[in-house]
């Protein structure tokens, strides 16, 4: 509603004029009345009226004079002017349209004229206030954007707002143009001017919106939420709309930590309930700060499970992972610390070669948020994807794998080797390979080093008379002590022994 002054030194046209117009059908009400301009301005001060009913001829201070007082005081308040007189003369519609008024009406006033010039006046404040809006929301959401950005800073300016997340759900198609859907029926109408999107990543579509705007919903925030709601999905598009209307209160962290908690915590609600429409007042006392206890023992069920090919193990451990989650409820950051803790797992069992069709499962960039039930498939067609490369490595190297790295290890002895770096080499996990040796070769691949180590060095203490620090070295040690430890072990004789018992055999000969 308008507020509207009238300004008549009639007492019975103040009264008269409210009794025969419906100023309420027209957007307007009755605020005060005035009997000259001199009281009209004191009235101003108080109530500040967006129209102004006034007559020219008054004792005191007559129309125009008033208009001219009003402009030379106040430059930056400008009502609709409609001067009313009961007299029909140029000179005052003239002096009028100087001071900008709307209209000119001659007594006794015709209530059709009335109307027409009040639904005129209605479409102009319309859009003055409109624009005033959305110049002033603007405003707001720059300094919004710094704000987050600096990550803190005054809130007060926002006590008159909330902020409302659009948040985009999975549907059968996905096209570019919800977003379009979206802006739509929250930007356009009514709500013009009223909301500002100021933020976006991924799925999440976030909007400060002024409170004015749930005056045509009962000041309800959840009427205009059903109400978005419902037109949006109309259109054909799912979504979720969660309400911060707690954000710009008293604060606990910094101003970014705040957004950002009260938004995962909405959001967490929405993965394991599928809530719609939601406000932050209503759920941050139910925050999740669990952990998963047993997360380090399903990683290492994990690894091994991949490792091995153990589809059954794989499958138990996707179970209990789900299950936990589902019984703790976790909080959407933490089960995004699980996912990329899996995914890491799964790149470190199966090498880069084998897990560049696997990708982590993020809400922070999808275009659409996954709930629950998508989130346990994804989960699972990732299980599903590692156990299928590992699969295909032992295809594509079979029982000829440890054969190849048998045959490399023999030519390359006397390099820094180790399992790892093989592993790297011939794209295959460590502990698989490790396995697959010894049951080939009957030993660890180190004893299988160290033994052709020690079967050179036996040679070149026989026939040559390099020191022993110096054979240490060519056959691969990097501690000559080290290899006098191991040599010893194994011959049963110091490497100088050795040398000592050959020379002698060789001169008994």
């Amino acid at each position: 509603m308008y507020s509207v002054m009238i300004v008549d030194d009639e007492k019975a046209i103040r009264e008269y004029l409210p009794k025969i117009i419906n100023f309420e059908e027209y957007g307007f009400m009755v605020c005060a009345t005035a009997k000259n301009g001199a009281e009209a301005l004191q009235k101003v001060e108080e109530f500040m009226p967006q129209l102004i009913i006034l007559d020219v001829c008054m004792p005191v201070m007559d129309g125009i004079a008033f208009l001219k007082k009003l402009r030379q005081d106040k430059t930056d308040y400008n009502p609709c002017i409609i001067m009313l007189s009961g007299y029909n003369e140029f000179e005052y519609a003239r002096a009028a349209i100087r001071y900008g008024v709307k209209d000119y009406l001659t007594k006794p006033v015709d209530e059709v004229d009335v109307g027409a010039i009040l639904t005129e006046l209605r479409t102009e404040l319309d859009s003055r206030l409109q624009q005033q809006d959305s110049t002033e929301l603007y405003n707001k959401v720059r300094y919004l954007q710094e704000l987050y950005h600096n990550g803190d800073g005054d809130r007060s300016k926002f006590e008159n707002h909330l902020v409302m997340h659009c948040v985009m759900l999975q549907a059968a198609t996905w096209q570019e143009e919800n977003y379009q859907v979206i802006r739509k029926c929250i930007e356009e109408g009514k709500h013009s001017g009223k909301t500002r999107l100021f933020r976006s990543r991924g799925s999440v579509f976030s909007y400060l919106v002024s409170r004015r705007v749930l005056e045509d919903y009962q000041n309800s925030i959840t009427l205009f939420g059903r109400h978005i709601l419902y037109q949006i999905k109309k259109s054909g598009v799912e979504c979720a709309l969660l309400f911060d209307d707690c954000l710009f209160g008293k604060s606990t962290e910094t101003f970014r930590n705040d957004y950002d908690a009260h938004l995962y915590q909405m959001l967490t609600e929405v993965f394991w309930k599928k809530e719609l429409l939601l406000q932050s007042s209503q759920c941050m006392a139910g925050i999740y700060e669990h952990r998963m206890e047993k997360e380090d023992l399903y990683i290492e069920k994990l690894k091994k499970a991949i490792a091995e090919n153990d589809g059954d193990m794989a499958k138990q451990v996707f179970d209990d992972i789900v299950c936990d989650c589902n019984e703790l409820k976790l909080n959407l950051v933490i089960l995004q610390e699980i996912n990329y803790r899996i995914y890491y797992t799964l790149q470190e069992v199966l090498g880069e070669q084998w897990h560049e069709n696997i990708r982590p499962i993020d809400w922070r960039e999808a275009p659409y948020l996954i709930c629950r039930q998508g989130w346990e498939k994804a989960l699972w067609e990732q299980f599903e994807g590692a156990l299928q490369s590992m699969e295909r490595r032992r295809k594509q190297y079979g029982s000829g794998m440890v054969d190849n790295i048998i045959e490399y290890t023999n030519q390359h002895y006397k390099e820094q080797l180790s399992l790892k770096e093989l592993a790297d080499l011939f794209f295959v996990n460590p502990s698989y390979l490790g396995r697959s040796f010894q049951k080939v070769t009957g030993a660890s691949f180190k004893q299988y080093l160290n033994n052709l180590r020690i079967e050179e060095a036996k040679a070149l203490l026989a026939n040559t008379d390099k020191m022993v620090y110096e054979i240490a070295e060519e056959v691969g040690f990097t501690e000559s002590k080290y290899f006098v430890s191991k040599f010893t072990a194994q011959v049963g004789k110091t490497p100088l022994e050795y040398r000592k018992m050959m020379q002698s055999s060789e001169e008994n000969r």
